[in-house]
Order: C-alpha cells, then structure tokens, then sequence
C-alpha cells in the first residue's frame, strides 16, 4: 500500500476509491509559491510505480506527464462539478481519451463487475485510475468526494458528515484557519476604531 505523504492529511477515501484520492491530491510545494503547484513528472512517476501500476522497467515520459496532468484536472473538475453535471466538455473529454488509450473493457467476476485496461504501460494505470472513478460515481461513491474549501488548498477528501456538509480536508487545519479567520474579521467589524 502506498504510504500516504505528510502533506495530504486527508482521510482515505473507501474502498479502491482511495486511489483516485490520492492521485488528485499529488501536488508540489515552490519555493516562494503560494498555495499548490502541479504535480511533477517525477511525482507522478513515483506515484505509479509506488501504487504498482506501473512496472519499474516502464518509462515515464512528458507526454506520459501531460496525460496524467490532464486527467488530474480533469478529475478535479469533476469533483467541483456536482457529480460530472457541470462539466466541461473538455475535461470529459480528457477522461474519455484516457478510457480510450487505455482500452478498458468491462469483466464480470466472483468479486463483481471491474473495468480492466487491456493497454499496459502508462496508458493501462491511468485507465485503471479511471475505472475506479467509473465503478464509483455508479454506485454513488463519487458523490462523497469534495475539494477543500481552504483558500490555499486544493486537497479532495471524502465526506463522511451525516448531512454531507464537510467543507475542508481536515478541521484542525483548513478548518480551523477558516474559523480564525472569520472570528478575526468579527472582531475587526466589531471594533469601532
């Protein structure tokens, strides 16, 4: 199992879902940068490989990069989309390609039905990533899944509230930003300076 990074203090999502999660909140920090960059080749490099989706012998190249970084934002958008309702048909049209280069193909076993990717390499992990988004917003799952509602965070967590009213990837830091921010906006327009 891939050791979760110290910078993604999300909860893992259920099941294989957890994959895409964690795939969506690969990110890079730049020196002197605010918020989050894109993730790098090397990143999702070791990503893949960690995941053992992809072969240690498999190279990974920019292209292989480019791939993996549009359907990283392609997801993200899907996520901030309401379930796929609102998106744009450019980033349905970038997990579709993926589908496509992967050459998924549905297989119905004793352990339910899987999409399989019958490409192997780059093509056939990304295609994995995009059947489980597939078998999850079937089943509903891919309902659960949010974007952080922190200002300099992008981080996709799965929302476990009763209501489904989870906001941030965790309380104790987006969350909590967020409520000191607000109690010192209060303060400020309380304070008659």
């Amino acid at each position: 199992m891939f050791d979760v990074p110290a910078h993604d203090p999300t909860a893992p999502a259920p099941g294989d879902l957890e994959l895409v999660q964690r795939f969506m909140n690969l990110h890079e920090h730049g020196l002197g940068a605010t918020g989050e960059l894109p993730p790098s080749r090397a990143l999702f490099e070791e990503f893949l490989r960690r995941r053992r989706l992809l072969d240690d012998g498999t190279p990974f190249t920019v292209a292989d990069r480019d791939a993996a970084l549009e359907l990283h934002r392609a997801l993200h958008a899907k996520v901030r989309s309401s379930g796929g309702a609102d998106l744009k048909e450019d980033h349905v049209a970038a997990i579709d390609r993926t589908a496509r280069r992967a050459g998924l193909r549905p297989r119905f076993g004793r352990g339910g039905p899987e999409l399989i990717p019958s490409e192997e390499g780059v093509a056939g992990a990304l295609g994995r990533i995009v059947a489980v988004v597939f078998l999850a917003d079937l089943q509903g799952a891919w309902e659960g899944l949010k974007e952080c509602a922190g200002d300099d965070c992008n981080a996709v967590f799965f929302d476990r509230s009763k209501n489904h009213s989870g906001r941030w990837c965790s309380m104790s830091t987006c969350g909590n930003r967020a409520k000191v921010r607000a109690w010192r906006e209060r303060r400020r327009a309380d304070d008659p300076a």
